[in-house]
């Protein structure tokens, strides 16, 4: 029987945010790789992945479903750390098993129902170009021409996400931490938001994300002026915290707008409390935040009510496919978040191999052949990387840090 030696947390410096990989041994050689990118606190979820990977030490890696139920049910509680440490530990196992067999991954998951896996662009009014309403046409129909079907855009003036920076030498002042909406700001978003649809036509998708910036009442009037333009969804509208399914409720009931949310919760039950209720008509949730286990339990749960999955993934080269191997298993998927190159560091194309952009072709990835997630990673080139904080700070600007 193959054993578990070495669990081994990996962070790289992943441009806006830092990459968490995690790396496994076996005691026949055989190395897995897996991902739990967190933007915010990849150290805990680093510490994490070593006090769960001192757990598993001498088991059975293709006890997947084993492994996670021990670690889960010891760490108590849950959370984003703890389900990012697990979906790592849970995809570098994966990796192992379909390695140990000879098969992708994705076979171990019931095989393959999408021929490819539909992308979507994210996001045409990127904060490094042009956001003018001409920038944004632009960069449309360079979305279009590369062959994306779908593409994603954010509200014009809202209040600022907060510097967090500032905010933690005690700076912010009352405009930074509103979260109520203008009429102008409203009005100048659906002003954009008409302007891709002009530009694009109705053969491709449009997803607006609000970055959980919004009260009820905004989100309410926000979704009602973007009725005409037919989202794919409206995503994270309501500032999100462990009870706001009723606010969603809301919010989806006052509007033909398609509600989604969800890379903010991370397990089956969390999901549950929305769908319940009716709170959703979309599921957003991030597949190196919940795991592969739990993504298609989630995805199975939205099945049943007849919803869509749309999974979250700003991570990694791996998390995307660790992603799209997921999404590629799923009968309910529709499209997933793909960063394209200018949005990432000029080494994400060479951490991996094959590289996630040889494998992107006329806004499709195509699974890669080999067996676990058909990837190698390379780290001697992650370790030219090493961790830097850069998201609380938000010291990446043009492709480089400052």
């Amino acid at each position: 029987m193959v054993k578990i030696t070495e669990v081994k947390p990996i962070l790289c410096q992943g441009g806006i945010k830092n990459w968490t990989f995690c790396k496994i041994t076996t005691d026949e050689g055989i190395i897995g790789w897996g991902d739990g990118t967190e933007w915010a606190t990849p150290k805990g979820v680093a510490s994490h992945i070593s006090d769960f990977g001192a757990m598993i030490i001498g088991e059975n890696p293709c006890n997947t479903e084993k492994i996670w139920q021990l670690c889960w049910r010891s760490a108590y509680v849950g959370g984003k750390d703890v389900s990012a440490a697990l979906c790592a530990i849970e995809t570098a196992l994966l990796d192992i098993k379909g390695k140990i067999y000879d098969i992708p991954a994705v076979e171990l998951l019931g095989g393959q129902i999408w021929n490819r896996v539909r992308l979507y662009f994210d996001y045409v009014d990127s904060y490094r170009r042009d956001e003018s309403l001409e920038g944004v046409v632009k960069e449309c129909e360079r979305a279009k021409g590369l062959g994306f079907t779908a593409v994603k855009a954010h509200p014009v003036d809202l209040p600022p996400r907060g510097k967090v920076a500032g905010w933690m030498k005690g700076s912010l002042d009352w405009p930074e931490i509103s979260r109520t909406a203008s009429l102008v700001s409203v009005k100048n978003t659906a002003k954009k938001i008409e302007t891709i649809r002009e530009t694009l036509g109705d053969e491709v998708d449009i997803c607006v994300d609000v970055n959980n910036r919004l009260d009820l009442p905004s989100a309410m009037r926000l979704a009602k002026a973007l009725e005409p333009y037919h989202l794919l969804f409206l995503e994270d509208a309501i500032c999100q915290h462990e009870d706001a399914a009723p606010s969603y409720k809301r919010l989806a009931d006052s509007t033909s707008t398609p509600i989604g949310t969800g890379e903010n919760l991370y397990t089956i039950w969390e999901f549950r409390s929305y769908l319940a209720i009716g709170a959703l008509d979309v599921l957003l949730p991030d597949v190196c935040h919940t795991g592969i286990s739990q993504a298609r339990k989630i995805a199975a749960l939205a099945e049943a009510y007849h919803l869509p999955v749309c999974p979250h993934n700003p991570n990694s080269p791996l998390s995307t496919i660790i992603s799209a191997n997921m999404v590629s298993s799923i009968p309910n998927f529709v499209a997933l978040e793909y960063y394209e190159p200018s949005r990432e560091p000029p080494w994400r194309d060479k951490v991996m191999e094959p590289s996630i952009g040889s494998l992107v072709k006329d806004g499709y990835l195509e699974l890669p052949k080999g067996p676990g997630w058909g990837v190698e990673m390379d780290e001697g080139e992650i370790a030219k990387h090493p961790y830097e904080e850069t998201w609380l700070s938000r010291k990446f600007v043009s492709g480089k840090t400052t």
